[in-house]
């Protein structure tokens, strides 16, 4: 793991994947980011509130997508700061 040997270009490839941040965030919730409201409503409410209310698997569903959209994009930042720094550094 020697992408955390540099902190530095971990963070400036952090900042500048914000457009890549954006691409994949239409991807999951629509152009407009349509349904992000509601994925972020469901990760705060508790899941046995949810499986009351029968809306159980609306909220896992929104909390699995939000949670590969973290997965990604760390997972972006991650690769191409090792890459950076396997081959450039």
């Amino acid at each position: 793991m020697e992408f955390l040997d540099h902190p530095v270009v971990l963070i400036l490839v952090g900042v500048l994947s914000i457009p890549v941040y954006t691409t994949l965030g239409k991807m999951f919730w629509g152009e407009e980011f349509e349904s992000l409201g509601e994925a972020i409503r469901f990760l705060f409410t508790p899941d046995i509130y949810s499986f009351f209310k029968g809306r159980f698997w609306d909220d896992w569903y929104a909390s699995i997508k939000f949670n590969v959209f973290l997965f990604l994009c760390f997972g972006w930042v991650a690769a191409i700061t090792e890459l950076l720094a396997r081959h450039v550094l």
